[in-house]
């Protein structure tokens, strides 16, 4: 299952909102069902953060296993003032044959 988590916050409150944001992504990228997290920023609209993450369990896992971890609390505690609007959540699945990865790109990324 890939989760898309887009995420509109006030442009100005970008460094503290990633600053947040930290404790919970190394926690998150640590979980063992986590097989890749990327995340994007928009430069046509600043304050628009993407998350794309891939899990090897399905939706209703997500939502109650690991959408209940005690992490996220902190996390949603402290940016959600900074939003401006909830955040969306879109779960999809990967179609086998259509994934590619290029060396570069992972060599530009965090590996665990």
């Amino acid at each position: 299952m890939v989760l898309h988590v887009t995420i509109k916050i006030d442009p100005s409150k970008t460094q503290p909102y990633l600053e947040a944001l930290r404790p919970a992504y190394e926690c998150v990228v640590h979980e063992p069902e986590c097989v890749f997290f990327d995340m994007f920023h928009s430069d046509d609209e600043p304050g628009l953060f993407r998350f794309v993450e891939g899990w090897t369990k399905d939706k209703e896992w997500f939502m109650k296993h690991q959408l209940t971890k005690p992490y996220y609390h902190p996390y949603e505690e402290a940016t959600k003032p900074m939003w401006t609007e909830p955040p969306k959540f879109l779960f999809t699945n990967r179609i086998d044959g259509w994934s590619t990865v290029s060396k570069e790109y992972l060599e530009s990324s965090q590996q665990i």
